[in-house]
């Protein structure tokens, strides 16, 4: 899918804009639409991350990051020198919200019984 760069860098700063202002609901869209079209640049997926992970909503971070590290396998690929630590940094991002979505399970599991 062809995407334009410049469009995608609005979403960005209006996603960033409308955060400061509170109003996540409208930055969330935003910056999913640049994540829908695979943005490769690690903004959309970080802040998505954080406010899902702030949102207690581990499911979508744990969307976001997968798809943050396909985005940045193919960066590393395409020998893209910020690739390598930002793929490192987002596959611990995920280690720690499965380790997080884990023990959530077991803890509800412990409170079944």
């Amino acid at each position: 899918m062809e995407t334009n760069a410049n469009l995608q860098s609005e979403r960005n700063l209006k996603g960033a804009e409308f955060e400061k202002t509170g109003n996540l609901e409208k930055a969330v869209e935003l910056y999913e639409e640049n994540v829908t079209e695979g943005f490769k640049g690690n903004h959309p997926y970080d802040r998505l991350a954080t406010i899902y992970k702030n949102q207690n909503d581990i499911e979508n971070e744990i969307r976001i990051l997968e798809k943050a590290i396909i985005v940045f396998e193919e960066i590393t690929i395409e020998d893209r020198l910020e690739g390598l630590p930002k793929l490192f940094r987002f596959k611990n991002r995920l280690e720690k919200a499965v380790h997080t979505k884990t023990q959530l399970a077991k803890q509800k599991k412990s409170k079944l019984k």
